[in-house]
């Protein structure tokens, strides 16, 4: 092939990508807020080291549970138990990892976004029984990041979390790690959207017979001018 010819050929590839590459469209995907607890697991460890990693369990998760007569602007929270309490008195430290999968099969997971809002019981501001443990969360296992609150206080909702990277094809889960007081603990989530792109049902398929066309045109355009 002459240099002439590669240089057409690259041309044709380049005008052909820009002008048919498949378009996507944005796809409003399942994320719940803990008003429906049935979306939600908890796993529970009572007892343990204030502000210990090493004492949320890995292990054991069941159902969520609705907390009973406990709201942030009309959110529900969840726990384990519908009072919150795993202790007759405060001090037992108890540990909880609340989490929701959700499926991103056949949508980019590079353009995901997951935006929401949380709060937590116990807060770890280390005074008054809250515990040292900061509530954290934790996306498909990856690292852990610490929730913001300007005040401090995780009893009412944080600003806005927006996630736009971590995420895969497939299946995802998120996990939110709170530490408890023994009493009235839980954790509260309003979900703002999950989005992720999708290309266009037959976008693929058009663009590949677009190029087709366009590379036979220019190689026989360039065989005959060769000729």
């Amino acid at each position: 092939m002459t240099s002439t010819m590669g240089q057409k050929l690259c041309w044709a590839v380049t005008a052909a990508a820009a002008a048919w590459a498949p378009a996507t469209q944005a796809a409003n995907l399942s994320f719940a807020s803990t008003s429906s607890p049935a979306a939600w697991q908890v796993a529970t460890q009572v007892g343990g080291v204030d502000g210990a990693f090493a004492s949320f369990p890995t292990t054991g998760f069941a159902p969520a549970v609705a907390f009973t007569g406990r709201e942030t602007d009309g959110v529900g929270w969840i726990s384990n138990v519908a009072s919150g309490s795993n202790a007759a008195f405060v001090g037992t430290w108890t540990f909880f990892v609340f989490r929701q999968s959700f499926d991103l099969t056949g949508h980019d997971p590079s353009t995901a976004s997951l935006q929401f809002q949380w709060a937590a019981d116990d807060s770890g501001e280390g005074f008054a029984d809250r515990g040292a443990w900061r509530p954290k969360y934790s996306l498909n296992g990856g690292s852990l990041i610490a929730g913001s609150w300007p005040t401090g206080n995780t009893y009412g909702f944080s600003p806005v979390t927006t996630l736009s990277s971590g995420f895969v094809s497939g299946l995802n889960t998120i996990s939110f790690y709170v530490e408890g007081n023994g009493v009235t603990d839980g954790f509260a989530l309003k979900s703002l959207g999950l989005v992720a792109q999708v290309p266009e049902p037959g976008a693929w398929p058009l663009f590949g017979i677009g190029l087709a066309v366009v590379l036979r045109r220019t190689l026989r355009g360039t065989r005959q001018h060769a000729a």
